[in-house]
């Protein structure tokens, strides 16, 4: 089947040229980033490895991060519509179509996210397995909050604010625009429907973060971020929803690193210390939350839809669902 905004490509093609960009921007972003390190750090790659564990190279590993997730996941979507779709800025999903409350309701999920991952969190624990799994993912995640506790140290407003920028918003723009603007967006259409679509980006999502006790926080994160992209058809607030989320752990690691005898902490304990029950709860909101928002949003949509559009527009299908 073939979009009819799309350049005559059917949806297994899209998803190939797609696949095969991304597979191109991530050779393209570990070349850039070795030069990256090169230039600004005068160290060879043999001893990678452990020099990015120094504080000392802060600034080297932050423009990698930055340089590296363009090429990976910004670049290739960008290029893909493009060469498939008549109106790239339109497929991608960067419409201005947003009401204040969609953003008031987006502000309360986004809250309500942490009391349900930090339930996540201790339910993702409490699942059997393997003894010898469960050291190396231990392991793991011990040697990755070494690596963000070495450095990720924002001891000052100054560079608050420029990681709010690097690891808060770069991050949620480039993210949202491969996930949601890119891969969901060609599997919402190709399956006809969201679930199917938001299920599988989501799982992908939280995969490519590479972490067994974070997989089923950032699946589920990326289920509402996936929501909130469908449902408004604006992936400015699937972004505004991801730097919310990102910021918050900024700014909690900002006051912990500057607070006196509090240095020990991280982001994490913002999200890891609620009981199952607390989930429950917030869980049961946050879908009421989705209620309205997808109420709100179907009306915002109504008022701009028009006649003659393509009725397999994605823009029009969560209207046609009312």
């Amino acid at each position: 089947m073939i979009d009819r905004n799309s350049r005559n490509f059917s949806f297994t093609g899209q998803l190939g040229i797609l696949l095969g960009l991304i597979g191109a921007g991530m050779i393209i972003s570990i070349i850039v980033s070795f030069l990256i390190w090169l230039v600004m750090t005068g160290r060879g790659l043999d001893t990678m490895a452990t020099d990015i564990m120094n504080p000392k190279y802060y600034n080297a590993i932050m423009w990698m991060q930055v340089v590296s997730t363009f090429f990976l996941f910004f670049l290739p979507v960008y290029f893909f519509a493009l060469i498939c779709y008549r109106n790239p800025t339109k497929f991608i999903g960067f419409n201005t179509r947003i009401n204040y409350k969609q953003v008031l309701i987006l502000l309360a999920i986004v809250a309500l996210t942490f009391p349900l991952s930090g339930a996540l969190a201790e339910l993702t624990k409490m699942i059997p397995i393997p003894h010898s799994w469960q050291i190396y993912f231990k392991a793991k995640e011990a040697a990755r909050n070494a690596q963000e506790k070495a450095l990720i140290n924002i001891n000052t407003f100054p560079k608050y604010l420029v990681s709010m920028i690097i690891i808060g918003l770069l991050p949620a723009i480039f993210e949202e625009v491969c996930f949601r603007g890119g891969i969901q967006n060609i599997l919402t259409r190709w399956f006809k429907g969201p679930w199917i679509a938001i299920i599988i980006t989501s799982v992908v999502f939280s995969l490519v973060h590479i972490s067994y006790y974070g997989f089923l926080v950032r699946a589920v994160l990326g289920v509402f971020l996936g929501l909130v992209f469908y449902y408004s058809g604006s992936l400015w607030l699937s972004i505004l929803f991801h730097f919310l989320y990102n910021g918050l752990q900024v700014t909690a690691l900002y006051f912990a690193t500057t607070s006196v005898g509090n240095s020990s902490k991280n982001a994490k304990d913002i999200e890891g210390s609620f009981p199952l029950w607390a989930g429950v709860v917030a869980l049961v909101l946050i879908i009421y939350a989705f209620i309205k928002f997808r109420e709100i949003s179907i009306l915002e949509q109504q008022k701009y839809v028009m006649p003659e559009e393509d009725p397999n527009d994605f823009q029009n299908w969560i209207t046609k669902e009312s």
